[in-house]
């Protein structure tokens, strides 16, 4: 007896589930043990992460205030300056720089590291105000009236440097550089002040670097750590106590593997962590951009991290992957199987909507997904026969099993749209006195004749060739690349051929009208086409029929009026009976008309012909 256990595909995935859910226990198991140790890879990276981010935020509060007090004197400069002309006023510039000097003599007792701040005037290229102090604890003292006392001109390293603030147009750091004047290293803040679109005032502020960068290194975080680094927005160059204007990080073997555009986004959030080499090893770096645009950087070897629990997380990594592999295999096979099957359908599926009916499922499963691939397939093949049989009767004519209207119209289009610049022929037919074999004869002996011509036109011009019934006793041939020779060849040997068809045993000859049109590769429409190969014929019909002719342009001038009758109309209320037939001893009746009929007492014309 067969195992039935997963016959059902709820089953199935009951035991996924089952499956999922203890693999899902072993993982949880292992994820807490890795949570739980102090020595993680993610550990680490958060520790690095909250070192720099405690040092970045002491001093970016520093970088902070600095600006507050720059851009709070630069705005109350801007507020008094409403007449730019007044700069030139030496009384208005001195109060201007009382102004500066109080803003910052307020401020830079919470702000130990300001060690200049001055008040600049691009237009006059002179300094306002320039205030500086030789150590961090003493008073500032005025270097312009130092200056004018001792006699000299010294020109301030800051002043050198508003030609880059010019060019940045806004408030900006500048890089790390020795002021000659100040005897110490230094960066500076510079904003200015706009007035009708002009910069007439530059205010800015002095920081003293060594103390800066002596601050950053100063109490070294304990424990195992690798190097604490200030470097520039690339994060290859350090800026140290020993080096305050820099060395490269290469000077001491350590490479950055990372672009620049990560670096800036690794300094913006804790969730990116910068690639290096140190001293050959691989490395990983927490860093946090400053406000100055410095990064301030915790470097690690990896080695370094993973040393003391490498052993037992390989060892637990081994066991864990070895237990997940072996609760994996049976929910992986049986959702293996599951999905190859089911996308078996989809594609089935995907195939029967795009119309192409020809799939293939073998599903011998006996399960739901076998039921349902059974089912798809013989709701496929029966969509499939009902389709091509509705295809092939709204494109073929029922009577003569040639195209009808429709579908010669798409196949003759088909065959424009993919051969445009190729040599073809339109050729449009009209079986000569139909309505006559109709009333003699009878519709029976009529269909039997459309039959014969369909069957004639297609042993003259051949198979390959588009041929269709237009509608009554009207058909068409499109000659596919046929050069005006041939066309014309054909269309001669088929008007020359002696037409019959049989009928109740007796053989009745029939005549066809022809005309047709050359389709030179030129783009004319299909439209243009039919009009003019039935503008030809209608030309052989006023010619007298049974011939052919191709199109010119003069035959759009004929009148038509002049085929609306027939012997049927001019008879029909003549009171006189009438009967045409042949000029020969023995000739057939062509035409009868019903006064004819009624005075022999026939009931139809059938019985007439009986009768005769």
């Amino acid at each position: 007896m067969k195992l039935k256990l997963f016959y059902s595909l709820k089953r199935k995935v009951l035991a996924v589930c089952l499956a999922g859910m203890i693999l899902m226990a072993l993982c949880v198991g292992g994820i807490s043990l890795w949570t739980i140790s102090h020595l993680t890879y993610d550990y680490e990276i958060q520790n690095m992460n909250h070192i720099v981010d405690t040092k970045a935020t002491i001093i970016n509060d520093e970088l902070l205030r600095s600006e507050n007090v720059v851009d709070y004197a630069a705005n109350s400069v801007s507020r008094e300056i409403k007449d730019p002309a007044k700069l030139r006023d030496p009384e208005f510039q001195h109060r201007m720089a009382e102004f500066v000097d109080n803003d910052f003599q307020n401020a830079k007792t919470d702000l130990n590291i300001i060690c200049s701040y001055y008040l600049y005037y691009p237009s006059a290229n002179v300094s306002a105000l320039w205030k500086a102090s030789d150590d961090r604890d003493e008073h500032f003292y005025d270097v312009l009236e130092r200056q004018r006392t001792e006699n000299s001109r010294v020109i301030p390293r800051h002043v050198l440097s508003f030609a880059y603030l010019m060019d940045e147009g806004q408030a900006s750091w500048t890089q790390p550089y020795y002021s000659t004047y100040l005897k110490r290293y230094i960066i500076s803040y510079l904003s200015p002040v706009y007035k009708d679109g002009v910069m007439v005032a530059i205010i800015g502020v002095d920081l003293d670097f060594q103390a800066f960068i002596d601050r950053l290194y100063a109490n070294p975080p304990e424990g195992e750590h690798g190097m604490i680094i200030l470097s520039d927005a690339t994060g290859t160059v350090e800026y140290s106590p020993e080096k305050p204007l820099g060395v490269p990080l290469v000077d001491k073997d350590i490479h950055l593997k990372d672009t620049p555009s990560k670096v800036t986004e690794a300094g913006q959030t804790d969730r990116t962590m910068l690639t290096y080499t140190w001293a050959g090893e691989p490395s990983i770096a927490g860093i946090k951009t400053l406000r100055n645009g410095m990064n301030f950087i915790d470097l690690r070897q990896i080695p370094q991290i993973y040393d003391r629990t490498r052993k037992a997380f390989i060892q637990m990594g081994f066991g864990l992957i070895a237990v997940c592999i072996l609760a994996s295999l049976l929910p992986l096979y049986i959702i293996s199987r599951l999905s190859e099957r089911l996308q078996l359908v989809i594609e089935a599926a995907k195939e029967v909507g795009e119309g192409n009916y020809d799939v293939k499922l073998h599903d011998t499963q006996p399960d739901d997904i076998g039921e349902l691939s059974r089912n798809f397939q013989a709701m496929a093949e029966k969509v499939a026969a009902a389709q091509g049989n509705l295809t092939y009767m709204s494109q073929h004519d029922v009577l003569t099993g040639i195209l009808n209207r429709m579908g010669l119209d798409k196949e003759v289009a088909d065959w424009l749209k993919a051969h445009p610049a190729s040599h073809g022929a339109l050729v449009s037919l009209d079986l000569d006195g139909f309505k006559f074999i109709n009333d003699l004869h009878g519709h029976m002996a009529g269909d039997e004749a459309l039959r014969t011509l369909a069957k004639d036109l297609i042993e003259s011009f051949g198979h390959d060739q588009i041929i269709g019934r237009n509608g009554g006793d009207e058909f068409v041939v499109f000659m596919k690349d046929t050069e005006p020779e041939q066309a014309e060849k054909v269309i001669k040997a088929f008007s020359s051929k002696v037409k019959t068809f049989t009928y109740d045993g007796e053989t009745h000859a029939f005549s066809v009208s022809i005309g047709y049109t050359l389709y030179k590769g030129d783009g004319t429409s299909l439209s243009r086409l039919f009009h003019q190969s039935d503008t030809a014929l209608y030309a052989v019909k006023l010619r007298g029929r049974n011939h052919y002719r191709i199109y010119d342009a003069t035959m759009e001038n004929l009148n038509r009026t002049s085929l609306g009758f027939n012997l049927e109309t001019i008879t029909k209320n003549l009171p006189i009976a009438l009967l045409v037939s042949e000029a020969k001893p023995d000739g057939k009746i062509l035409f009868v008309n019903k006064t004819m009929v009624e005075m022999l007492e026939c009931r139809n014309i059938r019985e007439f012909m009986e009768f005769t």
